[in-house]
């Protein structure tokens, strides 16, 4: 009981601490339930009673493979040794509630989740369906617009495009959106286990770094979820298929642009123009398009067709952006407009209301005399 009010346990559950008091050679092994009584009587725990509530169940699916949940957790996972919060995505398979991949990243976008896509993709193969939520780097579901002559209530739904969704229809695999938190609660009630057994794991263990978190996961939790959470499936059988090996999922999972082919065979991009060498041309004609694969890794390719193309820089098409050490030019404001010694503004207004008298006027030797004087001046105004 001395071990329990130590400040490194001072959120543990019964059963977490038991586990952790049980590795302590000089305690042995400890009850979770012998535990949770001295915690009780000795007030370090209050139990909780909970109320019956209502679910509608949904049955897993048959095989292993049919189905991954695919979601991210926002939350202090390093508490207070890392300011901000962090993001852990998670991949737990549906039949099994094996957890199949997990990774800390920084936030949660959509550059960290076509990584661990093609990571998954390339570990395990191609399962039938993911499922996830719809962030903007999965896509949504939206109504036609109205065009379409038939009620909006009768119209078919469209799906957004995105390079994760893009990417698995090639490798014909189904990307299902959830309309709501609960329609993926097995995966969000995973992460309530997270965020309560895998903080206070990083915390014994001091971890604060990113590479540290993800080394811990791959090593020790991971391993550790799947012989205490996984289940039997319905169906022994795993229905994973191979990657085909005319697919490159570096590309298929790129940001991808389109530029038009000039008439000397050039584009342009990133304010430079690249020129299509005369050897790399055959069958290119101008006016085509070019794609531009923005991958993972920081590079850039080009590919004509399925052919990729080794272009050369012949010049900055557009002149360089300001940079923080450069800068900004000075504009010269144009000079003030001002009314002319014989404009009708000097008149004080006596001429404008009277337009054949401001004619007459202008007629005169007087319209090229210096201007009359103001109010300001000494003496009352000539009279023309």
């Amino acid at each position: 009981m001395a071990r329990v009010q130590e400040p490194v346990f001072r959120d543990f559950g019964p059963t977490l601490l038991a586990e952790h008091l049980s590795r302590d050679p000089e305690i042995g092994e400890l009850n979770a339930h012998t535990l949770r009584r001295w915690m009780i009587a000795d007030e370090h725990w209050k139990p909780r009673r909970r109320g019956a509530r209502h679910r509608k169940a949904r049955p897993r699916r048959a095989a292993f493979g049919e189905l991954i949940q695919w979601d991210s957790s926002e939350h202090e996972w390093f508490e207070k040794r890392v300011a901000g919060r962090q993001v852990l995505i998670q991949m737990h398979d549906d039949a099994t509630n094996r957890l199949m991949m997990a990774r800390f990243v920084p936030r949660d976008s959509g550059a960290a989740n076509r990584r661990i896509a093609i990571d998954y993709l390339k570990r395990w193969g191609r399962p039938l369906a993911f499922s996830t939520d719809k962030a903007g780097h999965f896509g949504h579901t939206t109504r036609p617009g109205p065009g379409s002559d038939l009620p909006l209530a009768e119209r078919d739904p469209l799906d957004t495009t995105s390079v994760i969704r893009a990417a698995l229809r090639e490798l014909n695999v189904e990307l299902i959106l959830a309309h709501s938190p609960q329609a993926k609660g097995r995966v969000e009630r995973n992460f309530g286990t997270s965020q309560d057994r895998l903080v206070k794991e990083l915390r014994v263990l001091g971890v604060s770094t990113f590479e540290e978190a993800n080394c811990f996961l791959e090593e020790v939790y991971i391993p550790f979820w799947n012989e205490r959470f996984a289940v039997e499936p319905a169906e022994a059988r795993d229905v994973h298929r191979p990657l085909p090996k005319r697919f490159d999922l570096e590309s298929l999972f790129a940001q991808t642009l389109t530029r038009t082919i000039g008439h000397d065979f050039t584009i342009t991009h990133r304010r430079r123009k690249l020129q299509i060498p005369k050897a790399q041309a055959r069958g290119i004609r101008p006016g085509q398009k070019l794609t531009i694969e923005l991958r993972l890794d920081g590079s850039t390719r080009y590919r004509w067709d399925r052919r990729y193309l080794e272009l050369q820089v012949v010049a900055k098409a557009l002149p360089a952006r300001r940079g923080p050490d450069k800068p900004a030019a000075v504009r010269i404001p144009p000079p003030p407009l001002t009314a002319g010694p014989n404009h009708p503004w000097r008149q004080h207004g006596r001429l404008i209301a009277n337009p054949r008298a401001l004619a007459s006027y202008l007629r005169t030797s007087a319209a090229s005399q210096p201007p009359l004087p103001t109010p300001s001046q000494e003496g009352a105004f000539v009279q023309p």
